[in-house]
């Protein structure tokens, strides 16, 4: 759970008018400091910078304490929506349309609604589409510091073949 918000180096930089390398040095003792099971506080480091989230071993206690907004779960078509974005950083919605085959309006809508996807770009091509990528919020519910660390594609991917089997089971229990 998190109640602030990410801040760049640079920022904590700028407003402690302190070095940002000693920021980043003094952020990661600080986090090590914290990986204690005991504290109730984590820092994750998020690209260029860190956020203070509460400990999930702790989350049940704090949530107590705070005005927990219910978040609907997503569909398995958002979901394979945020998988195609995650998976192509910087992707319009008319590509992730080709690889779905159907209309994501309502998908990518979701997503920025859920703030697990963020518009990043428009390119200079007719009607300026918006070029859009996983955002801070999904980083941190994936417990990943940038796309990079995502699972190997190619070793998880489900073939055509496999799903041909599985539906053949399922059809002759």
């Amino acid at each position: 759970m998190q109640l602030g918000r990410y801040i760049s180096f640079k920022e904590l930089a700028t407003t402690l008018e302190i070095d940002k390398a000693k920021i980043e040095s003094t952020c990661k003792e600080i986090g090590k400091k914290y990986l204690d099971e005991k504290s109730a506080i984590n820092i994750v480091f998020l690209r260029d910078g860190v956020q203070m989230v509460t400990n999930k071993k702790y989350y049940k206690y704090v949530s107590l304490f705070v005005e927990n907004t219910k978040k609907e779960s997503l569909s398995p078509a958002i979901l394979e929506t945020l998988t195609i974005i995650a998976y192509n950083p910087k992707i319009t919605k008319s590509d992730v349309e080709k690889i779905r085959g159907v209309n994501s309006d309502f998908a990518v809508a979701r997503l920025l609604e859920t703030g697990l996807i963020e518009e990043v770009a428009r390119l200079n091509l007719p009607g300026r589409p918006a070029v859009y990528a996983v955002s801070d919020e999904f980083l941190k519910a994936s417990g990943i510091k940038d796309v990079t660390e995502l699972p190997d594609f190619e070793l998880i991917k489900i073939n055509d073949e496999q799903l041909m089997i599985n539906e053949y089971k399922e059809e002759n229990k």
